[in-house]
């Protein structure tokens, strides 16, 4: 007796509601909490259907997770005192007898706020506002593209690849903390960024068909701080870390070697940012695979073998590596948004 009522002033004691059921959905047990919003007592709502609680709506979409042995979580519209619906955010367990079988279901429940409802709201906003970025951020891009007319599908290569690379990289110990969704979602979308200076470069050079010389090639190069420049400059109108962060480090970086032999800045190893070292496979393997007005392309093998061989001078060996797991994959893409 002592330990049914230590049990009952327990859930009575509780601010959220609880409410107990059994595996037909009638009420078994309903705390104080509960009881005094919907305005019933104890008598009224024991052995009743649920019902007497919720919208029938609701229950539908109770039932969905639990029928399939789910632990629901979701709103819930509830007939509080006088028949007014309320919002109610509950998360509803199924519970099992000596057996195994589900005997019932607890659920627990708090109301919805103002600041719940505002909080899902502002994460629909920055829903909105992540897919307007990805779409600024290839519109900008695509400035860059008009200029050169063979280059095709590359943006949408490109930034396919690097998310593969940066899914297969997210796996391993040391950048698991680092390559989250939100990263891999970032460096998908800012990956087309890369040559954005090549807006800056000179038709006569930027076109030209067959190999630059020193000196054009000097030009060339400019394409990297341009770019990295003016992305650093929008970056800091917006006040800090934004989605065009990791697009000024590629810009700048996604020429750079791992041997220190890269440009503009010839960082070596660890120093290249790790969007950049990324990027830069993903950028050789399809300048590699494409034709362009100086060269025709070559087989995936090829460029594989080249891949392969630079690892450690070019490229970072754990990038190489994350490119041969995942080359059917490459191999895939290249087909889907082939020129």
């Amino acid at each position: 007796m002592e330990l049914e009522l230590l049990h009952r002033r327990i859930l009575d004691s509780s601010l959220m509601e609880i409410l107990v059921l059994d595996k037909d959905l009638n009420v078994m047990e309903a705390n104080a909490t509960l009881l005094q919003v919907t305005g019933k007592s104890s008598e009224e709502l024991l052995g009743q259907p649920v019902e007497v609680v919720w919208e029938v709506r609701s229950i539908e979409k109770v039932k969905e997770d639990l029928t399939r042995d789910r632990t629901f979580q979701g709103e819930v519209v509830e007939l509080s005192l006088g028949g007014d619906p309320r919002a109610v955010h509950y998360t509803i367990t199924p519970f099992r007898n000596d057996i195994g079988q589900v005997a019932g279901f607890s659920g627990f429940g708090r109301p919805i706020t103002d600041t719940d409802h505002f909080e899902r709201e502002l994460r629909q906003q920055l829903e909105e506002l992540r897919k307007t970025q990805g779409a600024a951020m290839v519109g900008l891009a695509k400035l860059a593209e008009t200029r050169d007319p063979e280059t095709g599908q590359h943006l949408e290569r490109m930034r396919n690849y690097t998310r593969l690379m940066s899914e297969e990289l997210s796996t391993l110990p040391e950048y698991r903390l680092y390559i989250t969704d939100d990263y891999i979602h970032d460096i998908y979308n800012s990956s087309p960024l890369h040559d954005i200076g090549k807006v800056g470069i000179p038709d006569a050079i930027l076109l030209k068909p067959g190999r630059l010389t020193p000196q054009e090639f000097e030009i060339m190069k400019k394409h990297a701080p341009i770019g990295g420049d003016a992305l650093r400059a929008a970056d800091h109108d917006l006040d800090g870390e934004s989605f065009l962060t990791l697009g000024k480090e590629i810009a700048y970086h996604h020429h750079e070697k791992w041997d220190g032999t890269g440009y503009p800045d010839g960082l070596q190893g660890m120093d290249i940012p790790l969007s950049a070292r990324i990027v830069a496979l993903a950028d050789v393997y399809d300048a590699l695979t494409s034709k362009r007005v100086y060269k025709e392309a070559i087989a995936h093998d090829q460029a594989r073998a080249i891949i392969i061989d630079s690892a450690g001078s070019h490229f970072a060996e754990d990038v190489v590596r994350a490119f041969l797991k995942r080359e059917n994959d490459f191999l895939k893409i290249k087909d889907e948004f082939r020129d």
